[in-house]
């Protein structure tokens, strides 16, 4: 049966090299080894730290992509050495290879050893293949495993490059934020006197980081388990403050509001819905369900016109941002409910959406929802 070593060897080579391909050349990223390692290296870390205070568990959950790290690379020289070991079994048995040492007898132990020395590179010289095809495969090994390193190399220089752009957007709307835990105090500075300014600039510079967020993890998933132990540098953080500040902006204001048709803006909403349902697709286990339905017209009007206290949650938060943005635009005419109505309808669909994705998201990380929400106001999404 010793001729099932060549073939055993090839696959696992094959598989191994497969694997770095899908994972650090192709496009999507996503090698079928590496992303259920980093799946499961991410459950095993959340599971062992969720006893934990908050600050340790955070600690902990910091370190677990930083680990799915070499754990990968790892795995990729394992399945390599293995299958050329394999390999080398055979030849050594059929007399293939010169065993120096006289204790030395062919064996799956000696041949891994000479097969991680060859995709080392380090050739003790204690083995050596006679034969012409194992002195190829030899050199083809070498060559292999510092093809792997370099590879490896780039890898994780294109991770942190998005972590760092992923930094870059999430800490400019913290500092941007007059109250962290509110995503629409992001605008009060575009609104001096109640006159917008700079709206263009800021949405496309927003939509600008979340394509580049959205691409880096397409290439490199593994950036979306890096968890932060800092809250606001997170992924839930980022797309709630962007959702929560787009979605006043676009709903917030009467219809036909300069500030509410300002270009970028569709195109920033856009670009979010399309990544959220990317990253609900690709990392989230459930389905974020639908949205609810508007309260009765005569409802909203109650709340709008009179003041009844609602008791629908969203028709609430509706009010809350309506209000808000009145105040931020210096809007005093009165209002048409049914245009009212009409924004509340579609405004709807989109926060629950955005707030579903938020604690999804925030859940499946480890995040505590309360440090992602707290400010020194009152938390509104």
């Amino acid at each position: 049966m010793d001729w099932l070593l060549v073939p055993a060897g090839a696959l696992l080579i094959l598989v191994g090299l497969l694997d770095v391909f899908s994972t650090v050349l192709h496009y999507d990223g996503f090698g079928f080894l590496s992303s259920r390692l980093y799946e499961r290296i991410f459950g095993a870390v959340r599971l062992a730290t969720r006893p934990l205070p908050r600050r340790y568990r955070a600690f902990g959950l910091s370190m677990a992509a930083p680990i799915m790290v070499p754990v990968t690379i790892t795995v990729w020289i394992f399945l390599v050495s293995l299958g050329y070991a394999l390999i080398y079994l055979h030849g050594m048995r059929n007399g293939d290879f010169s065993l120096s040492v006289g204790h030395l007898k062919p064996s799956l132990g000696e041949a891994f050893y000479f097969s991680g020395t060859a995709i080392s590179t380090l050739g003790l010289g204690d083995i050596t293949p006679t034969g012409g095809i194992y002195q190829a495969l030899t050199v083809s090994e070498a060559l292999i495993g510092f093809g792997i390193l370099t590879l490896s190399i780039t890898y994780v220089l294109g991770v942190y490059n998005v972590l760092q752009r992923l930094g870059v957007i999430s800490a400019g709307l913290y500092h941007q934020a007059q109250d962290t835990g509110d995503p629409w105090s992001i605008l009060a500075p575009h609104f001096p006197g109640g006159r917008h300014r700079g709206l263009e600039t800021h949405l496309m510079s927003l939509h600008r980081g979340l394509v580049e967020i959205y691409e880096g993890i397409r290439q490199y998933p593994i950036v979306y388990y890096y968890h932060s132990r800092r809250a606001y540098r997170s992924i839930p953080f980022t797309f709630r403050m962007i959702g929560g500040m787009s979605g006043a902006l676009r709903w917030g204001l009467p219809e036909g509001h300069p500030a509410g048709e300002t270009p970028w803006l569709p195109t920033l909403l856009t670009g979010l819905g399309t990544i959220t349902d990317y990253l609900e697709e690709r990392f989230l286990p459930e389905r974020l369900g639908e949205p609810p339905d508007p309260v009765p017209f005569e409802t909203f009007e109650a709340a709008l016109l009179r003041g009844k206290e609602p008791t629908d949650y969203w028709l609430g938060r509706f009010l809350q941002m309506n209000a808000f943005m009145r105040d931020l635009a210096h809007l005093e005419e009165p209002q048409d409910p049914e245009e009212a109505y009409h924004r509340y309808g579609q405004w709807l669909a989109f926060a629950h959406r955005n707030r579903a994705f938020f604690e999804a998201s925030a859940g499946e990380l480890g995040y505590d929802l309360e440090e992602l929400q707290s400010g020194p106001g009152e938390r509104l999404f």
